[in-house]
C-alpha cells in the first residue's frame, strides 16, 4: 500500500478507535455531569499539546522534517497547550468566562490541527 494510503487508514482506525472509547466509556458518565465538569476531562489531555515543541529538537524528529511545517505546528500546539491550561483552571474555578474560553482553545486547537495536518500532507506527498 503506498504511503498515502497508510496514512488515510491510520487517520480512519484512530477515529473509529477514538469514537468506540467515546462512545463505551466516555459518553455515558459525561452526560450524567454538569456543562463544566464535563469539559474538564474533555480539556485537560490537551495541556500535553506541548509535546509538539519536540518538531524542533534536532535529533528526536528527522532532519528532512520541513521546517515550513514544523514550526508552525510547535508554536500551535504550544499555544493550544496554554489556552487547554487556562480553560481547565477557568472550569474548575467554575468563571463566568470558562465556556468562552473553551470555545477559544477549542477553535485555535481545530484551526492548528488542520493547518498542521494541511502543512503536513503536502510535506509527505510533494
Amino acid at each position: 500500500m503506498r504511503s498515502e494510503g497508510l496514512f488515510g487508514l491510520s487517520i480512519l482506525m484512530s477515529f473509529l478507535a477514538f469514537a468506540i472509547v467515546m462512545t463505551v466509556y466516555i459518553w455515558p458518565r459525561l452526560r450524567t455531569m454538569s456543562r463544566r465538569d464535563a469539559l474538564i476531562p474533555l480539556v485537560v489531555p490537551h495541556t500535553f499539546r506541548f509535546v509538539g515543541l519536540s518538531f524542533l529538537i534536532p535529533g528526536v524528529v528527522s532532519p528532512s522534517l520541513s521546517s515550513a511545517f514544523a514550526i508552525p505546528a510547535a508554536y500551535g500546539d504550544l499555544v493550544a497547550a496554554i489556552l487547554a491550561g487556562i480553560a481547565t483552571l477557568a472550569l474548575a474555578a467554575r468563571t463566568s468566562w470558562s465556556i468562552p474560553i473553551v470555545w477559544v482553545f477549542n477553535v485555535f486547537g481545530a484551526i492548528d490541527l488542520l493547518h498542521a495536518f494541511y502543512h503536513g500532507r503536502i510535506g509527505v506527498w510533494t
